[in-house]
């Protein structure tokens, strides 16, 4: 979905404020504590009914206020809202009819954010790498949602026993069944991570010199013996009932980007760091059918000149809808855009004016 308008109404702090987008970029400049990064948590909202900043809602409301609310139309007509309070449930709506889950959304305004958080995809634990993997299969392979909610119950009814130390003979047939769903699991993550792994490389030659390469682990057998999942949980069973928790399996699964052979994360600068991750993001753009929505904050911290040039540059031979916030108003964003391809906007103290 291509957004032609935003509406934001008591949002931390924009008591109100209505966009005119433009269907591919959008610049937001103001200074540190201005809101630009709020106007990029309403459209994150739009897309996954949460923020990217806190899961709390007293955060988020205006300061003397009970609730807040965002508002968008699409290109063709199409409108996406959501409302937060104290007093009551989120409501959620897609073309005015409410929405039961938050997929509905994701699936209608497939979103990536760019935040200063980027930086623990290289920098935290396994569960971040597999959430950026999982939003790729979300919008790529339809079937991986329910194929990774069932495996979470059978996981979630396997951990169950553990905690009670039940007999090995109750793992039995839940052995059997996360052996199974693990490795349809890992079948659909791994023809994605190949396309996704080509993509990358495509994206990151055209920004940077870099040499990159991903390495994916599927979440057992690490040393490559040939074991079955179900085969490694019977051999580490006495050690999981110890832990009381499954080691190995789907929800164990990671990647690991490498530069030369070394880990990123020891290697390079973190203006180097962030051109991948940027890539990164990227490919998995191009890998989702509908137009995506980039939420782009700060993009020109950490990166010279010379690399915002050519970030822009590639962005504009791409498909999909940019919102970009900076500090100051850059040329180095701004010199390959004719006017009809952005619009522009000054924050201040959460009130939004667009100017030329």
């Amino acid at each position: 979905m291509i957004l032609t308008e935003l509406k934001i109404h008591q949002l931390r702090n924009i008591i109100s404020a209505h966009l005119e987008l433009n269907s591919r970029f959008n610049f937001i400049f103001g200074p540190n504590g201005s809101g630009k990064t709020s106007v990029l948590e309403a459209l994150y909202l739009l897309s996954c009914g949460h923020s990217f900043r806190t899961r709390e809602i007293s955060p988020i409301i205006s300061n003397d206020h009970s609730s807040m609310a965002v508002f968008a139309r699409g290109s063709n007509e199409e409108t996406i809202s959501i409302q937060k309070s104290y007093s009551g449930a989120t409501q959620v709506k897609l073309n005015n009819q409410f929405c039961s889950t938050t997929s509905q959304l994701a699936y209608a305004l497939p979103c990536q954010i760019f935040y200063s958080d980027l930086f623990q995809i290289i920098d935290a634990g396994p569960s971040v790498r597999r959430n950026l993997l999982d939003w790729g299969l979300f919008h790529v392979k339809h079937n991986y949602f329910a194929l990774w909610k069932e495996y979470k119950r059978v996981l979630k009814q396997r951990n169950a026993l553990l905690k009670i130390r039940a007999p090995s003979s109750q793992y039995i047939p839940w052995d059997k069944q996360l052996a199974q769903l693990a490795y349809q699991l890992h079948q659909l993550r791994e023809d994605y991570f190949i396309q996704w792994e080509r993509e990358f490389i495509s994206v990151l030659h055209d920004l940077s010199e870099l040499e990159c390469t991903l390495k994916y682990y599927k979440g057992w057998d690490k040393k490559n013996s040939g074991k079955t999942l179900e085969e490694i949980l019977v051999d580490n069973f006495e050690s999981d009932r110890q832990r009381l928790y499954t080691q190995h399996g789907a929800h164990q699964a990671d990647f690991i980007i490498e530069v030369n052979n070394n880990k990123a994360k020891h290697f390079i600068s973190r203006g180097q760091q962030k051109i991948i991750l940027i890539s990164l993001k990227l490919a998995q753009g191009n890998l989702v059918t509908e137009d995506c929505l980039y939420l782009i904050d700060d993009l020109a911290s950490e990166l010279d000149d010379n690399h915002q040039r050519k970030i822009m540059s590639h962005l504009v031979t791409r498909r999909g809808q940019y919102i970009i916030t900076s500090i100051s108003n850059s040329n180095a964003l701004l010199e390959n855009l004719s006017s009809d391809l952005s619009s522009r906007y000054q924050i201040n103290s959460g009130i939004v004016s667009q100017f030329n």
